[in-house]
């Protein structure tokens, strides 16, 4: 009764069936970790269940689009056998991978969760590439398993759908994105098309050696021209852990002055752009072009 009451007055609330949590934390939580909170909770009453797909990734703590859990909040649960129903509640999802490897599920982060190559493999074929990139490349970043290993495994016979998308994918990544959203724009570019830059290239200033700045993205064309690309997240003007409390003003007059430091350096242009560009396509893909970077066929291996 207790709890009901504090719901109805909006002190807490139910993200899951017979599970209660503050309003206001659940709130300052971020999509990956609401989910883990739930995934950590069932394990106490179900210590056997092993959670896979996009859940297993939470866990692993593998860099991702929030926007994938906005289409799907569903909690994924391994299973071997039986019609993908929810045995539990609406909010569960149950998903197919064979029993021996539910057996080498790992406790990761509070849960039983799939290996990560089995959890690469499945978000690798039931997303669309270009945002299930950056659960390859923050695995690859953070160490949690090598390029070749992971390609190997992917080249491996399984039975299910999709599995090009996976090996694709693995051949494709190399861990150089810092966060789940270059990745998504660096899968972009390749599936528009783009000429894929080089990423996370340093510049020292001449006028300071100890100072060294790094772009996004540059494309050195064959000219000598030098194009930079930064992806833009909001939070970097607006978040005090991203700012350092400072101002926005102030952080506007640092990047003027960064980017004043970078054209001493030789870059021509820089070509800024924000999530919506990359997610609507042709935003940045024209800004790209118009800034003078080549544009041509697709080169993203999982285009048949």
């Amino acid at each position: 009764m207790l709890l009901r009451r504090m719901k109805a007055k909006g002190e807490i609330i139910r993200p899951y069936p017979n599970m209660y949590m503050d309003r206001g934390y659940w709130s300052s939580l971020n999509p990956p970790d609401q989910m883990l909170h739930i995934m950590r909770t069932l394990s106490v009453g179900h210590p056997d269940m092993v959670f896979a797909g996009i859940s297993a990734a939470c866990a692993w703590g593998l860099d991702h689009s929030f926007h994938l859990h906005a289409r799907d909040s569903r909690i994924m649960i391994a299973a071997s056998s039986g019609t993908p129903t929810n045995e539990y509640c609406s909010q569960v999802r149950r998903f197919y991978v064979p029993r021996h490897e539910i057996e080498q599920a790992q406790y990761v982060n509070g849960a039983k969760v799939t290996t990560i190559q089995r959890t690469l493999f499945d978000c690798g074929r039931i997303y669309e590439p270009r945002s299930a990139l950056s659960f390859y490349d923050s695995a690859i970043r953070q160490e949690l398993v090598t390029r070749d290993s992971l390609v190997a495994y992917c080249n491996e016979k399984h039975r299910c759908r999709n599995q090009y998308q996976a090996r694709a994918l693995a051949a494709f990544a190399n861990g150089l994105s810092e966060n789940g959203g270059e990745s998504f724009c660096y899968g972009t570019m390749a599936e528009e098309g783009v000429m894929l830059p080089e990423q996370q290239v340093e510049f020292v200033d001449k006028n300071n050696p100890n100072t060294v700045y790094r772009v996004d993205y540059l494309w050195r064309l064959s000219d000598g021209t030098m194009i930079a690309g930064e992806f833009d997240g909001q939070k970097k003007y607006v978040d005090p852990s991203m700012t350092n409390g400072q101002h926005i003003s102030g952080i506007v007059g640092l990047e003027r002055s960064r980017q004043n430091v970078l054209a001493a350096l030789g870059i021509s242009r820089t070509v800024r752009w924000f999530f919506n560009d990359a997610y609507r396509r042709l935003p940045m893909k024209k800004a790209l072009a118009a800034a003078g970077v080549p544009v041509g066929k697709p080169t993203a291996p999982w285009i048949r």
